[in-house]
């Protein structure tokens, strides 16, 4: 029977992309996808009558580099770039959005429910023309997007989930485009919740290469 009450959590990344969902005991389970690897290259490829996602796409990209398309993240909410595919211009948002259907296909085949409802993580930095890119990507896939989580956020939040007393917590996001490093101070329960303190280096990544 289909989990229709299920919101799957769907790390939108900028070199792999994965997709998840909590299990009976309230813990994340990663969803394998081709290959039984737990994440997917977010390189896509364009056939003449078909999109590839993930290994084979990447595999592609070394003899066909014109036709695939990676690290598209870097360009989400920048309505000035676009990808020609053989006189067809893709915006950012458009290709995102086939690395969203690949893994929302890899968690149905997996559990036999439909993918639906979805919260996605996002840099801390995002800015708010690339969250809605984000969010539009989800909605050419199909999906309905709960929300936007920092991936900062994400990550101290699966740290601290059953932790009860106040604590900070430095979370190091060295990810395929960017290096972002966030601080979260944790307050007792009946304090207001939680103070948030970011720095989003930029500048370091263009010293990174």
């Amino acid at each position: 029977m289909a989990n229709t009450n299920r919101i799957y959590g769907i790390d939108l990344g900028t070199t792999y992309s994965c997709i998840s969902y909590l299990d009976e005991n309230n813990r994340p389970v990663v969803i394998a996808g081709d290959n039984n690897r737990l994440v997917t290259p977010s390189v896509v490829y364009f056939e003449p009558n078909n999109v590839i996602v993930g290994e084979t796409a990447k595999e592609y990209a070394r003899v066909e580099p014109d036709r695939t398309v990676a690290l598209v993240k870097r360009y989400m909410g920048d309505s000035t770039w676009k990808k020609d595919i053989s006189g067809t211009k893709y915006r950012p948002e458009e290709i995102s959005s086939y690395i969203l259907l690949k893994l929302k296909k890899a968690a149905e085949d997996a559990l036999g429910d439909e993918v639906t409802d979805v919260v996605i993580t996002v840099p801390a930095y995002f800015s708010s023309a690339e969250r809605t890119a984000t969010e539009q990507a989800g909605q050419l896939a199909g999906l309905k997007v709960h929300d936007l989580i920092p991936e900062p956020m994400a990550a101290a939040i699966a740290y601290a989930v059953n932790e009860v007393e106040d604590q900070t917590v430095m979370v190091y996001d060295l990810g395929g485009g960017t290096f972002d490093i966030t601080v979260f101070e944790r307050l007792p329960r009946q304090s207001s919740g939680c103070h948030l303190h970011r720095w989003h280096p930029r500048a370091w990544w263009a010293r990174l290469g």
